[in-house]
């Protein structure tokens, strides 16, 4: 009598977790184990789940025990001993301070490539460009486009005109309304595009566009509304 293949257990984890870790997965090969463990769960027959992921039964059945010893955590790669970090883990602290505050080394703001030549002209540490970049994204640094904000703010002016606010809501004589506009514009200005070496990209635009300008009124105490194409 042939043995029946093992199966997962599904109480090990939901499905819906399953999807998030398979989706998440740090590198191809979790990501097939754990599909693999998502098709058997869903009743697709072993061999057809070995075939798609280009492996044995064998292999196959090892996953399964993988999964049921240890759940998601027993398909997922560990992370894998690298060379030694080049940033000295007691420089971190004092590293993260000058990237928030770069006027500290005599500039406005960093690039990947200014913070790494500072590393290596200013600190003297020998380090790589790419282990720079990495190490920000491990630290949680994103590049992002700063928001502009005015400089010439008076926080005692907005105190007051809040104040002023106030005294108007309070006010059952007073209606007060509060009135914005913003434009709308569709610009239909050519944007990259994957074209062959050698051939010169172009698309017929005559600078035409269109735009629309919307000025809206609201009275907060009545729902009153008004606005103007």
């Amino acid at each position: 009598m042939a043995r029946r293949p093992p199966q997962p257990h599904a109480e090990n984890c939901t499905l819906a977790e399953l999807d998030v870790a398979t989706v998440a997965a740090p590198t191809r090969e979790s990501h097939v184990r754990l599909q693999s463990m998502r098709s058997l769960i869903r009743g697709v027959e072993h061999r057809i789940v070995a075939d798609l992921a280009f492996v044995t039964l064998r292999t196959l059945y090892q996953w399964i025990h993988q999964f049921n010893a240890s759940g998601i955590d027993g398909l997922i790669d560990k992370p894998r001993a690298g060379r030694p970090r080049k940033i000295p883990r007691e420089k971190v602290s004092t590293l993260k301070t000058l990237i928030e505050t770069p006027q500290q080394a005599g500039v406005t703001h960093w690039t990947g490539v200014k913070f790494h030549g500072y590393l290596r002209e200013a600190l003297d540490l020998e380090v790589g460009y790419r282990t720079v970049i990495r190490w920000l994204h491990e630290e949680g640094f994103r590049l992002k486009v700063p928001q502009p904000w005015p400089d010439r703010q008076d926080e005692s002016l907005r105190q007051a005109f809040q104040n002023q606010l106030k005294t108007y809501l309070s006010d059952k004589n007073v209606e007060l309304w509060y009135l914005d506009e913003c434009g709308v514009e569709g610009d239909p200005r050519p944007r990259r595009r994957w074209v062959q070496k050698g051939v010169k990209a172009r698309v017929t635009k005559n600078g035409d566009h269109v735009r629309m300008n919307v000025t809206g009124m609201i009275c907060p105490r009545t729902g009153a509304f008004y606005a103007l194409e």
